[in-house]
């Protein structure tokens, strides 16, 4: 059994090993207590024997170190009367105490006490890290259990034998595949959350548009408390979750370009002043979709783009028709503008449109949805076409308005529907 022989000063550990080589003990070499983790590292003994004359604060400091980086068991020959307060040196990796120069033959006796203590405390650790990991995978397979569950319409049973197949087909612990769903239901989350910020930023000024023209007064109310409400949830919401570096620095923006927009939108004269606020709600977008895009590119999972891409089709929905709303209420260039950028978002739409009928993670139910919006988005454009021609324009209007919110219905369910989907696939 190879041991360092450690102390304050070299020389009181050279004169120990000298006293002990003759009764037969492996000297593996001698150190300074400073370069006691070096040594071991370097020594790879099996035991380590300090001699201190008084147990001062850096020889405790070196075998704490030793013990957070290469324990190994630990006689201390320290002086005949110990300290008041013990609890450091076993919490430093301490196992046996001698005083004084006992004989070589106690030394070596004490030096097997410190040995079956050791291995005795680390099957303790270990036995006590497996319980607290078979814990620890327990709440994680409740937790996807409960996923599946809801969003899987499953009973308990099959969402266990789903996770179980799971684990197996991968081979990985149940643990692991039960946090990895989660891990990927809570990204999905905070993207759609974040996706939704995008949307409700055109939403607030497709609400106010309408107002302005006194086109479904009673309506474009509602929509507008509705949207402040989602808004101020969806901030709230996203700042409870854990997010990486990058995207906490665009959350934060986010969270800057809100409070700017909000009491204008509210305020009394928010019908005149349309071009300032969608400014500001530009900002807004800017920043949601930025945050988006960096949730996205952080979860590293490929499916989650499919969620983004969808909830995306939400933000148009809303944004082509503010814009065309815009378009024939804002006067010249800027009426021109939003025109010109209506254009731009048709195109936009139709593109993401084609792409996630191709996508994957379909499923019937999803089919269906999309079926459904591609009907919406054809009846949208009729009613842009009309209010950019000037063709029955209060009507134009309200059709813009009940075909832009029910395009946002059918996009939050096929949102909801990728989730469910990509939660299943990975599960």
């Amino acid at each position: 059994m190879p041991v360092l022989i450690a102390a304050p000063e070299l020389p009181l550990a050279e004169a120990l090993a000298a006293a002990l080589r003759p009764a037969g003990l492996a000297i593996a070499g001698t150190c300074e207590c400073r370069n006691l983790v070096r040594d071991v590292v370097r020594l790879a003994p099996e035991t380590v024997i300090v001699h201190a004359q008084a147990l001062a604060a850096d020889t405790l400091a070196a075998l704490q170190l030793l013990a957070d980086t290469a324990p190994r068991p630990v006689l201390l020959l320290g002086p005949a009367q110990l300290p008041g307060d013990l609890a450091p040196w076993p919490a430093a990796g301490v196992q046996a105490w001698l005083p004084g120069l006992p004989a070589p033959a106690v030394v070596a006796d004490a030096l097997r006490w410190a040995r079956q203590v050791f291995d005795h405390t680390r099957q303790l650790q270990q036995a006590l890290e497996a319980a607290n990991t078979r814990l620890d995978e327990r709440k994680w397979v409740d937790r996807a259990k409960g996923v599946l569950m809801q969003h899987q319409q499953l009973s308990e049973d099959q969402a266990f034998a789903v996770l179980r197949t799971a684990s197996m087909h991968a081979n990985l612990r149940l643990g692991e595949v039960s946090r990895g769903l989660i891990e990927a239901a809570q990204s999905a989350e905070a993207v759609n959350r974040a996706g939704q910020l995008r949307m409700l930023s055109q939403r607030l000024v497709k609400s106010l548009a309408l107002r302005a023209l006194d086109v479904d007064r009673h309506r474009a109310d509602e929509w507008l408390a509705d949207t402040v409400q989602r808004l101020r949830g969806a901030l709230a919401a996203l700042a409870e979750v854990a997010l990486p570096a990058t995207a906490a620095a665009r959350l934060a923006a986010v969270q800057a370009a809100w409070p700017a927009l909000e009491p204008l939108a509210l305020g009394a004269d928010a019908a005149h002043r349309l071009a300032d606020i969608d400014a500001l709600a530009e900002r807004l977008l800017e920043a949601a979709d930025a945050l988006t895009a960096a949730l996205d590119h952080a979860s590293a999972r490929p499916h989650l783009h499919v969620v983004n891409v969808c909830g995306r089709q939400r933000m148009l929905s809303q944004r082509l028709a503010k814009q065309a709303l815009l378009a024939s209420q804002l006067p010249g260039a800027q009426g021109d503008a939003q025109a010109a950028a209506a254009v731009q978002a048709m195109q936009a739409f139709e593109q993401a449109l084609a792409w996630l009928e191709q996508a994957p993670l379909s499923t019937a139910e999803i089919r269906a949805v999309q079926a459904r919006a591609r009907g919406q988005w054809q009846r949208m454009l009729d009613a842009v076409r009309r209010a950019a021609a000037g063709v029955e324009p209060q009507e134009a209007a309200r059709q813009l308005a009940r075909e832009s919110e029910a395009l946002l219905a059918s996009f939050d369910e096929l949102t909801a529907l990728y989730q469910h989907s990509m939660q299943g696939l990975l599960a």
